[in-house]
């Protein structure tokens, strides 16, 4: 009786361990695999903050209807991230999914932290450029109104004495 519990327990250990092992391997090539495409393709590196000015085509030219922060925190695949948003101003903050492809355009997906209470949702996309500090484009999406509308994104990242300062 005690050698099958025994056996059963080692079995047990054993396929958890190599379940474990298997995913961490798998975890590690994919980094690996996504910092050798980036590499590459000479994909500059879009993680950190990044401060964004967002026109509205229905608006005076010069007065960005929207400034947030953006963070772009890791890379999940090739040239794919996650990110978050962050506006100061109404207090919200939402997840982003954004994508560079080898000519340097990142492609955004976002949704406001209250939808499906509020229907802001949309995509940007954006050129960046070659020294990896300055993104511009354009956004699309759905306003708080339920009205599809668009504009100018200008985007800038933001330095790292910036962020002591800031704190």
């Amino acid at each position: 009786m005690q050698n099958s519990i025994l056996f059963a327990l080692t079995a047990i250990v054993s396929a958890l361990g190599g379940l474990a092992l298997g995913l961490v391997a798998a975890y590690l090539w994919r980094r690996r695999r996504s910092r050798l495409y980036r590499l590459e393709n000479d994909i500059p590196s879009v993680l950190g903050r990044w401060s964004c000015s967002w026109y509205d085509e229905n608006m005076p030219e010069d007065e960005p209807r929207v400034e947030d922060i953006l963070e772009i925190d890791r890379w999940i695949a090739d040239g794919e991230f996650v990110a978050r948003g962050i506006q100061d101003q109404r207090d919200l903050v939402f997840p982003l999914v954004g994508e560079i492809d080898p000519s340097r355009i990142v492609t955004l997906t976002y949704k406001a932290a209250r939808y499906p209470y509020e229907p802001n949702r949309g995509v940007a996309l954006l050129e960046l450029s070659r020294d990896g500090k300055h993104m511009h484009g354009r956004w699309f999406g759905r306003r708080y109104s339920g009205q599809l509308s668009g504009g100018r994104v200008v985007c800038e990242r933001v330095a790292r004495s910036e962020l002591r300062t800031a704190a």
